[in-house]
């Protein structure tokens, strides 16, 4: 059943045999024909591992299904060169297990425990007996694994059984020996229900993470092609879904594209002559254990956290394990680099990824074939992260090709990593203190921003648009994290060269420079949490004119989608954690009305005057002034005339903030507010009405005289 802890034994058995009968190997070279060995385990060519090695017919087919997948999905020029190599190997293999009484007795119970599952899933789906006592059955027949892994594969068996999709992943030798012997013992409807199940959970999986369960889809193909059934497990079933975990890192809904990624071999590449001669990449983190058992990056951080302590955000970590676990497939191109100035290497990801706790250090690894070895310097500064997709950068992949095949040109990727810090929470509790709105309202618009991906707050002046939009953010982070909040304002002479790039002035000449929200969507697409991008006056810019090509991409079912950029040969894409907050002065009559494309991009979201909310009669209790409360009043009785005003209206009325202040509340400070912001506002209003000025002027004023 390929259990993990059988294959290290036998990994490290397997090292000292060859030992053994080859002292004069190194030890690299020992490492190497190890690897090689287990090359059909590490990349999930056959079904079951184990039993390739149970005859010679068995042995034969795990020949042929070598050649196929480096011939196919390799896609080699040295096929059957490679296929040979790594065929030896198993021979090799076999014979140690031969040495141990067989691979049966060597492996023991594990062998075929999963007719054992199959057994007690299929009497508990029969009624013979309950499903808690085939579940404690399980756990003493196949202590291996868990209760609840036992748990999940009789609820798994009934789903097959009845072709509901099921949103739980099992064992693949597991999945494809039920749908087998369901069509033996219930006949084809079953088995074809089975496999329509595996179908929807195999699309479910990949929604939710961005793992393509290869290694199931190739069983459930294989079964396909030996009944004569019409299914299609291919890379077509996942046309038009982009994974939610994986969006910020897969930039194109084409999967199947090569990916250019440029890696560190260790702490300033100090692995890489071990990572060249054993034909492997490999990163640390080797505590988390196994990084395909994590279904998401957050079930990844919460482990880190778990491991090593709350005080970090392990944002670059969770990125660089998820990426080389669950994103990197064979036929990419990596490129090794060591510090920021220099290039060691390139090859071709020949495997899926492999976690081999064998191994004393960097036990996650993916085979890979070297094609270059070499020391190009860089001339410019190259990324420290481990791990950097450089794929969307098509002139730096471009000129590094060319670096390495001795063109040397100019080239750069500019560092956007920021050291991890620990910020001060913050939730929706401390929204509703901050922000004076009720928590029905504050419900509805996280919930519009979130589902929409664009809001616009807007409302009269004084309602607290701005102060709310940060905050509001900091509730959905959880944190004061200013690292993933960037506000800007726009204006009339807001550009797309200020936006997103364009040429700018220089003493020899004009310079590309990358704008505000280019190096905002660069930087979020390196994280999955989410990132807000807070615009203020957003009405006073030209939406078209500022966005340019991407003005469609913001719309939320748009994220992820590629455009060529105007001013670079480079692919660019609004990532899905990406959230815009603008905001709107509805008072400002020098504005024109809004074109009906912004508002189809937006949810409007009213700010309104909170003189009534609980959190602003707290805040007056608080202050307990009876002038204070008495000026208030006036303002709310101001308010009900603005309102009813056919010239002006609820979008008109003063807000909030004109009377929040950390300072003390004084007359002076009321005065203050009365004489230089609310009376110029009302001459503004009443342009052309002085008498209702000068009275309601002569009202506020009484008040805090």
């Amino acid at each position: 059943m390929d259990l993990q802890n059988t294959i290290s034994r036998a990994r490290k058995e397997y090292k000292e045999y060859l030992h053994g009968k080859h002292p004069e190997w190194a030890d690299s070279t020992l490492s190497t024909h190890v690897s090689d060995a287990f090359y059909l385990y590490q990349n999930t060519i056959v079904l079951s591992f184990w039993k390739c090695f149970e005859n010679e017919i068995s042995m034969n087919e795990a020949q042929k299904e070598i050649l196929e997948y480096i011939t196919h999905d390799v896609m080699s020029d040295r096929a059957e060169e490679r296929a040979a190599m790594y065929y030896n190997d198993l021979k090799m293999l076999k014979e140690f297990l031969d040495s141990k009484g067989g691979v049966k007795q060597y492996v023991g119970s594990e062998y075929d425990c999963e007719a054992t599952v199959y057994k007690y899933a299929k009497l508990a789906y029969d009624g013979t007996i309950s499903s808690d006592n085939a579940v404690k059955a399980l756990c003493k027949e196949v202590p291996y694994f868990g209760e609840t892994s036992h748990k999940l594969m009789v609820m798994l068996f009934a789903s097959m059984m009845g072709g509901i999709k099921y949103t739980r992943r099992g064992n693949t030798e597991t999945t494809i020996y039920f749908i087998v012997h369901m069509g033996q013992d219930y006949g084809k409807e079953r088995m074809i229900n089975a496999l329509k199940a595996t179908y929807e959970n195999v699309k479910y999986y990949y929604e939710q993470t961005g793992n393509k369960s290869n290694s199931i889809r190739r069983g459930c193909a294989k079964v396909c092609k030996d009944t004569g059934l019409i299914m299609d497990f291919g890379e077509n079933m996942f046309e038009g879904i982009i994974p939610k975990e994986s969006t910020d890192s897969a930039l194109t809904v084409d999967d199947t594209a090569v990916r250019y990624w440029l890696y560190a071999a260790g702490d300033s590449s100090v692995n890489w002559e071990k990572d060249y001669s054993e034909g492997i990449m490999a990163i640390g983190w080797d505590d988390l254990g196994d990084l395909m058992q994590y279904s998401s990056k957050e079930d990844m951080r919460s482990k880190m956290k778990e491991l090593h302590g709350e005080g970090s955000s392990y944002k670059n970590q969770v990125h660089a394990t998820w990426q080389f676990a669950n994103v990197i497939k064979p036929g990419d191109i990596v490129f090794v680099k060591k510090g920021r100035k220099q290039i060691l290497g390139r090859g071709i990801v020949d495997g899926e990824y492999v976690y081999d706790p064998s191994r004393e250090h960097y036990c996650n690894i993916r085979t890979v074939r070297w094609t270059d070895r070499g020391l190009w310097e860089h001339p410019e500064q190259l990324t420290m992260k481990t791990l950097t997709d450089v794929t969307p950068y098509t002139d730096f992949v471009k000129k590094t090709q060319n670096l390495i095949d001795s063109d040397k040109v100019d080239a750069v990727i500019q560092d956007e990593e920021g050291s991890d810090q620990v910020y001060d929470p913050y939730t929706a509790d401390d929204f509703l203190h901050d922000v004076f709105m009720d928590e029905r309202r504050y419900k509805i618009l996280k919930s519009l921003l979130l589902t929409k991906k664009n809001v616009i707050l807007q409302g009269a002046p004084g309602v607290g648009k701005t102060f709310s939009a940060k905050r509001l953010a900091y509730s959905i982070m959880g944190e004061k994290d200013n690292n993933r909040v960037k506000m800007v304002q726009f204006h009339q002479s807001y550009s797309y060269e200020d936006f997103i790039m364009g040429f700018r002035p220089t003493e020899n000449g004009f310079e590309l420079k990358k704008g505000v929200f280019y190096d905002f969507c660069r930087k979020a697409e390196e994280d999955d949490r989410p990132y807000f991008f807070i615009i203020d006056e957003i009405n006073r810019g030209n939406l078209s004119k500022i966005f340019g090509e991407l003005f469609m991409l913001i719309e939320s079912d748009k994220r992820g989608v590629e455009l060529q950029l105007l001013y670079a040969d480079e692919q660019f894409s609004i990532p899905s954690n990406v959230y815009i907050i603008g905001m709107m002065n509805t008072a400002d009559r020098s504005l024109a009305m809004l074109d009906y494309a912004l508002r189809r991009r937006f949810a409007f979201f009213e700010m309104t005057p909170a003189f009534s909310s609980s959190g602003f009669r707290a805040y007056r209790m608080n202050i307990n002034n009876p002038k204070f409360d008495r000026l208030i009043a006036t303002v709310e009785q101001l308010n009900e005339v603005i309102a009813n005003d056919d010239s002006l209206g609820e979008g008109f009325c003063i807000g909030h903030s004109y009377f929040c202040t950390n300072a003390t509340v004084t007359d002076d400070w009321m005065r203050s507010v009365v004489e230089f912001e609310l009376i110029p506002l009302l001459k503004e209003y009443w342009f052309d009405e002085t008498a209702k000025v000068k009275d309601w002027s002569r009202t506020l004023r009484e008040v805090v005289k």
